[in-house]
């Protein structure tokens, strides 16, 4: 019989996002070995379902933003409540949601809502007070937890925590399924396009000031948008405004994404922040140049065109006088969701082992051999 895995995701599977996606793929991937389950808000009883939100709204009318946190926690009192039966691992996309117990289990940590804040105009106390709950859930937590990229991690144990965490944060690098037969052309440079939400923090108001001074210059410049969310309608009246060149395709699926973007040459992420950037590497899978804000905790070489800041005039030098001797050669393989959920896997077997007396004793070169004995993979 196959092994059972439980994968809880604190969202609704309408939603678009980079969790919601992650979710969706991680499932497909592992259930050509094990019996999956993945549950979602969508799978709680009318009833309830809608609770964490409510509740998520009641408190931040109140307490903002606290009500980020509870409704974390409200949906993994529900989920434990619902859906706690025996199974062989569990996988925890958030950490406000997972909870300890004696089956594996492993948590990703994609980022965490004190870092994801940009929308809201926070007090210093209450932003404070939230990261403390943060610190707390995370060092509570008794099984692995991950995120999602190297700098990510540097950055929330360093600076954004403080040296708080008291856990091990390993990496599990996000992927997506293998896109065969994409074809090579040459890019046209004057062909922009941004894939995401439409939301404070991806800064898109920003980046349609940058293609307005863009196609002030040369109007022969175009922009795509593949996405949805709260800044569209401020957006379209933008566009209209200046009569700017600017398509809104509205959200579509990985493959319809992937068709997309082979029809341009640049793709212009303006976010002020991430912590790995699915649509940046759809980018660089698809062959496209790739300009971002260069202090995004993503893989490195996901930005081919790192702009230190947020002045207009950079952006637009950096675009203009790109030369193509500039982009960066990129491995695909490293980043399909095989090898994320291979790692997953392997993350919550090791744990055992790496939290242990006899395991942290041995010397590097006694643990180097204990590894190699045992098939321990980092």
């Amino acid at each position: 019989m196959k092994k059972e895995i439980q994968i809880f995701y604190g969202g609704f599977k309408f939603v678009k996002g980079g969790v919601n996606s992650h979710s969706k793929l991680l499932k497909d991937s592992l259930s050509k070995k094990y019996d999956v389950s993945l549950i979602t808000l969508d799978d709680l009883s009318l009833l309830v379902r809608f609770l964490p939100h409510l509740i998520e709204k009641i408190i931040n009318f109140f307490y903002l933003p606290m009500g980020f946190y509870y409704k974390g926690k409200l949906t993994q009192i529900l989920f434990k409540f619902f859906f706690n039966k025996k199974c062989d691992y569990r996988i925890f996309e958030d950490i406000y949601i997972s909870w300890n117990s004696n089956i594996p289990s492993v948590t990703i940590m994609h980022a965490v809502w004190s870092d994801n804040l940009q929308r809201y105009k926070i007090k210093k106390n209450s932003f404070i007070k939230l990261k403390n709950k943060e610190v707390d859930s995370i060092n509570s937590i008794k099984h692995s937890i991950c995120t999602v990229s190297e700098p990510y991690r540097k950055y929330l144990i360093n600076k954004h925590f403080g040296h708080k965490i008291k856990k091990n944060i390993s990496i599990v690098e996000l992927g997506i399924k293998k896109i065969n037969n994409i074809p090579k052309k040459k890019l046209n440079l004057k062909s922009l396009i941004y894939v995401g939400s439409l939301e404070a923090r991806k800064n898109i108001t920003f980046l349609f000031k940058v293609f307005k001074k863009i196609y002030d210059y040369d109007k022969s410049y175009k922009l795509t948008i593949i996405g949805d969310g709260p800044d569209k309608i401020d957006l379209q009246t933008f566009k209209k405004k200046y009569n700017l060149p600017i398509k809104f395709l509205g959200n579509k699926n990985q493959n319809e994404i992937f068709r997309e973007l082979k029809k341009h040459g640049i793709y212009i992420h303006t976010s002020v922040k991430e912590s790995f950037s699915l649509s940046l590497l759809e980018a660089k899978i698809s062959g496209l140049v790739t300009i971002a804000y260069n202090k995004l905790e993503v893989p490195k070489e996901f930005i081919d065109i790192g702009v230190n800041n947020f002045n207009l005039n950079n952006w637009f030098n950096k675009i203009i006088f790109f030369k193509n001797k500039n982009k960066k050669k990129f491995n695909s393989n490293k980043f399909l969701i095989n090898n994320s959920s291979k790692k997953l896997i392997e993350r919550i077997n090791n744990y055992g082992f790496e939290k242990s007396d006899f395991f942290n004793k041995l010397t590097n070169k006694e643990l180097e051999i204990f590894k190699n004995r045992y098939n321990i993979k980092e």
